[in-house]
């Protein structure tokens, strides 16, 4: 547990700091406003709550974990993940602590001073002391939520924008490499297209590998990404189905792969090149010419989700070193276009390579 705590602060610390001095200058403020307007006031309330440093301690502590939870545990979820039920679940609770902590400990050293000019108001008050008291606290909780809900407004769009430059600058990135190289696949796809016009004639299989080739290689270096840098599902799709059937032809056919897809949007953008680095890695570190143990390969969509299975047997014998760039790229580039309305699932073990991607449109 204290492991767990000093964790928790390690990470949290700044935050906590910022509330706690913000708290601080509340409970100063406070005082000094009550202290002018009533000074008899301000000293008798202090003192019957233990004094003002006791108070204003037991005042730090409660507003800095307050505001914690109520931003950064019940508002921000909401506006990132729309979760109500959680919400209000804490915000509920959070009220429930502070009132049933005040009604227990403070309810009896309240000093309700009312102005008899103001009859109906004084007697309500003084014949209705803990409806007047709970009123008060919901009426100040009910501030407290507003306050927080523009702290964690302007936290989110923070994080929004932060997040908008990095996706702009990976993007850039990849366009300034694509122009380093600009020369290279022009040339390429000239000399491409030269071999087929020539092969044609000689061999059907090798002028459909290098038609495949020209196909795979312009997908990878084209601009078939729209202004979010995301591209239709169905091709991506088929630029997987081209590389999977250039590599039977590498193979003879012998190849076991098993696959299968329900598109019901295919439509449905994504960004490109993920599906295909986790089919590459399977051809890279599997076993695939084991017909009892196939390569499986699933893709799904629906309006709402695409998902894509794969799983394969791992290869006999010593591995092949593997430096997981591609894979650490996949996982980046999911994390930083899509955040928390993705998940992917590896499942790591002796025999067999498990991926499962869902991503939530």
């Amino acid at each position: 547990m204290l492991r767990k705590i000093q964790d928790f602060i390690g990470r949290e610390w700044k935050k906590i700091l910022i509330l706690m001095i913000v708290a601080v200058a509340y409970q100063v403020f406070s005082f000094s406003f009550l202290y002018k307007v009533d000074p008899d006031l301000a000293r008798d309330s202090y003192q019957k709550l233990g004094g003002f440093f006791k108070y204003a301690a037991k005042g730090i502590i409660e507003f800095t974990i307050t505001y914690y939870v109520l931003i950064w545990l019940a508002w921000l979820p909401l506006l990132q993940k729309r979760k109500v039920s959680r919400f209000f679940l804490i915000i509920v609770l959070v009220f429930a602590v502070k009132a049933g902590y005040s009604l227990l400990f403070e309810f009896k050293n309240v000093n309700f001073k009312v102005d008899p000019s103001q009859k109906g108001l004084s007697e309500f008050i003084l014949n209705h002391k803990m409806a007047f008291y709970l009123i008060s606290m919901g009426v100040a909780y009910m501030l407290t939520l507003l306050v927080c809900l523009v702290v964690a407004v302007i936290i989110d769009f923070n994080h929004r924008s932060k997040r908008q430059k990095e996706l702009e600058k990976q993007k850039l990135d990849a366009e300034l490499s694509a122009i380093k190289y600009q020369i290279n696949p022009h040339f390429l796809f000239n000399s491409l297209s030269f071999i087929y016009s020539k092969t044609v004639p000689l061999s059907e299989e090798v002028s459909n590998a290098v038609l495949l080739l020209s196909d795979i290689m312009r997908y990878a270096l084209g601009k078939e990404e729209d202004a979010e840098g995301k591209v239709a599902l169905e091709k991506e799709i088929t630029h997987m189905k081209n590389v999977i059937e250039i590599n039977q032809m590498r193979f003879n056919n012998k190849l076991s792969i098993q696959y299968a897809e329900q598109l019901d949007n295919p439509r449905a953008r994504i960004t490109p090149l993920v599906l295909i680095t986790l089919v590459e890695n399977a051809f890279k570190h599997g076993d695939l010419l084991d017909p009892a143990n196939p390569l499986v390969i699933r893709t799904e969509s629906d309006e709402r989700q695409v998902r894509f299975y794969i799983r394969n047997k791992k290869k006999a014998g010593p591995r092949e070193l593997s430096t997981n760039i591609g894979l650490n790229n996949v996982k980046q580039r999911l994390q930083l276009m899509y955040a928390d309305k993705h998940t992917f699932n590896i499942t790591d073990n002796e025999h067999f390579y498990t991926s499962e991607l869902t991503i939530n449109l």
